[in-house]
């Protein structure tokens, strides 16, 4: 090859390469944008200071390589990052943005309160409660908002809330002794869902933190959501295995598609680090390999 040619050739390569990373930060920009109900996201200013450029990095890897991709709905994949932070307990700033975000596309409050609610069981009591304060904080800051009128409380996540409330209407299963007793962490977790959601908080009293009734419907997520925010979980966590593939298998049984699990998972190269992406998928793959 000539030096002309080769010359030509790297021309036409650089000439690719910035078309290709225009287009992810365009679907970036696209994306954040939503996320964030702004024009121009804080990101792209924030680090200028320290960090020229990372904000750019940011748009582009995490929300225009990954957020963007197609496969998973965009609120579902809200409440994905909302659940990797809530499970991760170390970036309260980010986990408030998202759950703002989770609101600005559409995600309702039933269903961020109960992505947290349910990872108690995977990231504990101190990270739920932690994570109900940030979500608190939210959405006192929108209440009487002109933002929030007309914004539905049910988002794509929500299953019909059509059973009893009241804990004492699950036949004798409300009991309050068996949260962890008096201002355990039981308690606190329902006194901060009560400030959010008494109806739910009720609920709560009655199916989670009673003896369950198996015949009371579960209001709040779907199964297939309710099992990919489980996936997030165990993913950024990182030490989950076993349970990172039965809730892929639990995916799979609620009718949802081995690209449901995968997006899930390949989100958490963002928020839990490549590693943790790479785990959970070779889970999923042996998952994928029994059914």
């Amino acid at each position: 090859m000539s030096a002309h040619s080769a010359a030509s050739a790297a021309a036409s390569a650089e000439s690719d390469d910035f078309a290709d990373n225009h287009d992810r930060m365009e679907r970036g920009l696209r994306t954040l944008r939503r996320i964030e109900a702004t024009e121009r996201p804080g990101i792209l200013d924030g680090f200028q200071d320290i960090a020229p450029g990372f904000g750019e990095l940011i748009v582009g890897f995490a929300f225009g390589d990954v957020c963007s991709r197609p496969g998973l709905e965009l609120p579902t994949r809200q409440l994905v990052t909302v659940a990797a932070l809530t499970a991760l307990g170390n970036a309260a700033p980010q986990l408030e943005f998202h759950v703002r975000g989770a609101r600005n596309v559409g995600c309702g409050r039933r269903d961020i309160v109960e992505t947290v609610l349910h990872l108690s069981d995977h990231a504990g009591f101190p990270a739920t409660l932690e994570a109900l304060g940030v979500v608190r904080t939210v959405f006192a800051a929108e209440a009487g908002s002109a933002r929030t009128i007309g914004r539905s409380e049910d988002g794509p996540g929500a299953k019909a809330h059509d059973g009893p409330t009241s804990p004492t209407s699950h036949g004798g299963h409300g009991g309050t002794g068996s949260h962890d007793g008096p201002g355990g962490a039981g308690e606190q977790v329902l006194a901060s869902v009560r400030a959010i959601d008494p109806a739910l908080a009720d609920f709560l009293i009655g199916n989670a933190f009673g003896d369950p009734d198996p015949a009371a419907p579960r209001g709040g997520l779907d199964p297939r959501t309710r099992a990919i925010v489980s996936v997030a979980a165990c993913t950024a966590l990182g030490t989950r295995r076993p349970q990172l593939m039965a809730h892929v298998h639990e995916i799979l049984d609620a009718g949802g598609t081995r690209q449901d699990a995968v997006e899930t998972v390949l989100q958490m190269a963002v928020y839990a680090g490549v590693p943790a992406a790479v785990n959970g998928l070779n889970a999923a793959r042996d998952v994928f390999r029994t059914r």
